[in-house]
């Protein structure tokens, strides 16, 4: 690959990994707040990153499914996103040296 194609695409899962961390961080501030689902703005939110969160429902299977929660499940996922954002990153970085 040439440099600058390395460069654009390292810049592309920067973003997309900040992207999707920011949605979970976004999901997880407002399930500790207990918004309201009903709420369009919620039920998008949640909807949008449901898929990412289900794999790993079952670490909440005990937790009640209204009010304040910390969602483990969002906190494992956010973790996993995180590393795997920076893992990829760095290692593009280390294909561009010659």
């Amino acid at each position: 690959m040439q440099v600058w194609n390395v460069a654009r695409l390292r810049n592309g899962i920067a973003l997309l990994g900040g992207a999707i961390s920011g949605l979970l961080i976004a999901r997880l501030v407002l399930k500790v707040l207990a918004a309201r689902p009903d709420s369009p703005t919620v039920s998008w939110l949640y909807t949008l990153t449901a898929p990412l969160v289900t794999p790993l429902a079952i670490i909440d299977r005990d937790q009640p499914r209204f009010g304040a929660v910390v969602e483990f499940a969002t906190v494992a996922t956010l973790i996993v996103v995180i590393s795997v954002t920076a893992l990829s990153w760095v290692w593009l970085g280390r294909r561009r040296q010659p």
